[in-house]
């Protein structure tokens, strides 16, 4: 099976931590690039580059945390009819058309306000992991374009995260959803538990 993955938002593939290399040692091949974040990049972008990267015929899981959700179901679209399952680790369920700041619009204002200050890039909190890095606003602004497959999807609620609204949107739209306690940097805080869920939505789908 090949797994491919894409990061948080103000990240690149170092927010999945452990999670390839112990993909890696149970087996199977793993794509977990750095997403481009120029300004002007979209999660459609960000679909088209991972697509692109990904080699040979075989079957594929996709997966996405945190902001990756918003790039999976695109990815998805683009890699059908190899893709197995699809899995959001704690991050957003978007329906064709949809963005990010409509799905999550409690912080839309304050990230383009900052954003224009920045010259289109919204800053990541100074108080947060120094390795984040600006992330274009077009990433969260932009539409996301994609007909959905019918294959098996899995959301992994982290209960300690605030994503608990797009953990209803999946169960709404028929995604299984894993509960676990833990915060929103699962990846990077549990890379087993993490890497385990991954296995077992990629055995569910056979």
């Amino acid at each position: 099976m090949i797994f491919a993955l894409a990061h948080m938002s103000c990240a690149q593939a170092w927010a999945w931590g452990e999670v390839p290399a112990r993909l890696r040692e149970a087996g199977h091949e793993v794509l977990a690039p750095n997403l481009d974040l120029s300004p002007g990049e979209t999660p459609g972008s960000h679909a088209d580059a991972v697509a692109t990267a990904v080699r040979g015929d075989g079957p594929v899981v996709v997966a996405g945390h945190s902001y990756g959700g918003m790039v999976v179901p695109a990815l998805a679209d683009r890699l059908r009819p190899r893709v197995r399952a699809v899995v959001v680790v704690d991050g957003l369920v978007p329906d064709p058309g949809d963005s990010s700041f409509a799905i999550r619009p409690h912080a839309a204002e304050e990230r383009r306000a900052a954003a224009r200050a920045a010259g289109g890039v919204f800053p990541p909190p100074g108080d947060a992991d120094p390795r984040l890095v600006p992330m274009p606003i077009s990433a969260f602004e932009a539409p996301v374009s994609f007909d959905a497959l019918d294959v098996p999807r899995t959301f992994v609620w982290c209960t300690r995260s605030d994503m608990g609204a797009q953990a209803a949107r999946g169960s709404a739209r028929g995604w299984r959803v894993v509960e676990v306690d833990a915060g929103h940097w699962l990846p990077l805080e549990d890379g087993a538990l993490c890497t385990r869920l991954l296995l077992e939505a990629s055995t569910a789908a056979g």
